[in-house]
């Protein structure tokens, strides 16, 4: 089949490999090069390097014009693919071309810019979602989705790679079969963008509550807290149950409260629940283990 493929980040280009192996990718569209590092070096998305590698024709634009939209005519493809463009798509465009859209939840959970790390958050809508773009956010008719239940060990960075070539091959699925869209069913929830305050850590919440904010915002905001008058990132949790530690051992722990226990660092959480720490980063130091950071405190803390 001849396609068109749209998109820009890591997680589209590992898509964009994965379905040039299937079928003729005939134009890839992505954004313009974008300054990366301190430098601020212009550098090409990840899908035009895979692009270029693969020796794909690459249309790079932030908003297609109508140039470019009468050249995704001239291309004569039977569908179009988005993974992670990072713009939306023209009426002119979507009237042009069908367009399928490789969506990280399971539609209509969480419609917007961050599914992924919503779905883990909140235990609900966890999945893959391939639906017909239209005009609206995440709105359109289900080609095909593919549920799936998220351990508690892995980041929203761990999944992402994973899940795009899971979407990849969903997709190629979908393209054997071409099966009839349907309207999505169930209420809408949506998933903005989270802002720092959001990723600041409570530990009035139980420690499973804390563990899926950590885990699902890494790498992006990252969770943090404040240990003293310094804060600290939270790269890596896990929660370690709901046992009334405090009454096993005899003593009371505030929440936010920092201990070595079984060679475990350990914050106490609301409802007798304790979160393990396995990495953190300090203000203005590399990320360390949970382990070394405790090991070099000079004094009992407590974060919050």
């Amino acid at each position: 089949m001849r396609l068109i493929f749209a998109g820009t980040p890591e997680v589209a280009a590992i898509a964009l490999q994965e379905l040039a192996t299937k079928h003729e990718i005939a134009l890839v569209i992505t954004r313009h090069d974008a300054p990366v590092g301190r430098k601020r070096v212009l550098t090409p998305s990840p899908v035009a390097e895979v692009a270029d590698r693969l020796g794909i024709e690459t249309m790079k634009t932030n908003q297609l014009s109508e140039e470019e939209i009468a050249r995704i005519k001239g291309e004569n493809a039977d569908l179009g693919v988005v993974v992670a463009f990072g713009a939306l798509l023209p009426r002119e465009a979507l009237d042009a071309l069908e367009w399928w859209n490789l969506h990280f939840s399971l539609l209509p959970k969480w419609r917007g810019a961050t599914p992924l790390q919503h779905s883990i958050i909140h235990g609900e809508g966890q999945g893959l979602t391939v639906f017909r773009l239209d005009e609206g956010m995440d709105t359109g008719d289900v080609v095909g989705a593919l549920p799936m239940d998220f351990g508690p060990e892995q980041t929203s960075a761990e999944l992402m790679p994973l899940l795009a070539n899971d979407g990849a091959k969903l997709i190629l699925e979908l393209l054997k079969k071409r099966p009839a869209a349907t309207a999505q069913l169930g209420e809408a929830t949506f998933a903005p963008k989270f802002s720092r305050a959001d990723a600041k850590l409570s530990f009035e919440e139980s420690a499973e509550v804390n563990a899926r904010l950590i885990m699902a915002l890494n790498p992006e905001p990252v969770a943090w807290t404040e240990a003293g008058d310094e804060s600290i990132r939270i790269l890596r949790a896990k929660a370690v149950g709901s046992i009334d530690w405090s009454s096993l051992e005899e003593k009371e722990s505030a929440i936010g409260s920092v201990e070595l226990s079984g060679g475990k660092v350990l914050v106490t959480c609301g409802g007798g629940t304790r979160l393990q720490l396995e990495m953190v980063q300090p203000a203005g130091k590399k990320a360390m283990s949970a382990l070394d950071w405790f090991r070099g405190l000079q004094t009992g803390i407590v974060l919050g």
